[in-house]
């Protein structure tokens, strides 16, 4: 099990008061009727204006209550990582009752092979938090590119099919995997997520709000190569 937590730790300590992050660009709002829940129906994060996209903000609302009733614990989005070296998504702690108290955060590359999950920042603190960071001074993923985000209620974990069964790919059963910044194992890594478990806690639903770096809003297809050059552009302008 490839697991980072060193970064991870001294990235957030900042980071415990989620709600004072600041955010930049514009923030987008789960539509209506919900987002989706897997590659195939995952909502675009477009802005009118493109650009940063600085926060996504939506809900997840729990379980219907009628036998045969939908349920929602598993929000994804489709995501423009322009910037890997800054990326990162942050829960926010939120006041209020109808707040998600205990997020997951997922992310998957475009063909949707596990990257990196996250259960809990640390110990006694439920929000999540991803960082495009491994440690040991490198990055996770290095392509700017499509990706998907998820946010779930805890504990309900991306799976996949293996050997005829379905698995969890980032095995946060394990005591290990409760805090930190998790991968799947190597040899998961290029095997794509297919659904998610059931949540173990029913009653953990309610509004949540991502703070993101290194996002924009995502390009029409003509304008993705466009798009990559600007980055390489700003990187060289860097150095």
């Amino acid at each position: 099990m490839d697991i980072s937590t060193k970064a991870f730790t001294v990235a957030m300590t900042a980071c415990i008061g989620v709600s004072s992050l600041a955010v930049a660009g514009p923030v987008f709002d789960e539509p209506p009727g919900g987002a989706g829940t897997s590659r195939d129906d995952a909502t675009d994060v477009k802005t009118e204006n493109g650009g940063q996209v600085g926060m996504i903000t939506g809900s997840l609302t729990g379980t219907s209550g009628f036998v045969g009733g939908g349920s929602d614990y598993q929000d994804v989005y489709r995501i423009y990582i322009a910037d890997p070296g800054v990326f990162r998504a942050d829960t926010m702690m939120l006041d209020g009752a109808d707040s998600l108290r205990d997020p997951m955060l997922f992310l998957f590359n475009e063909e949707g092979h596990a990257i990196i999950a996250n259960n809990n920042i640390g110990n006694d603190q439920p929000q999540s938090g991803l960082v495009n960071d491994d440690g040991n001074g490198s990055a996770f993923f290095t392509q700017p590119g499509i990706y998907y985000l998820a946010i779930t209620s805890a504990v309900s974990e991306a799976t996949a099919m293996i050997a005829n069964e379905t698995v969890p790919l980032f095995e946060m059963g394990l005591s290990e995997n409760q805090t930190g910044i998790i991968q799947p194992r190597s040899s998961w890594s290029q095997i794509p997520w297919t659904g998610w478990t059931q949540p173990t806690d029913y009653e953990n639903f309610g509004h949540y709000e991502i703070a993101l770096q290194g996002v924009v809003s995502l390009p029409a297809p003509g304008g993705l190569a466009l798009l990559g050059l600007a980055v390489i552009g700003r990187r060289r302008r860097r150095h």
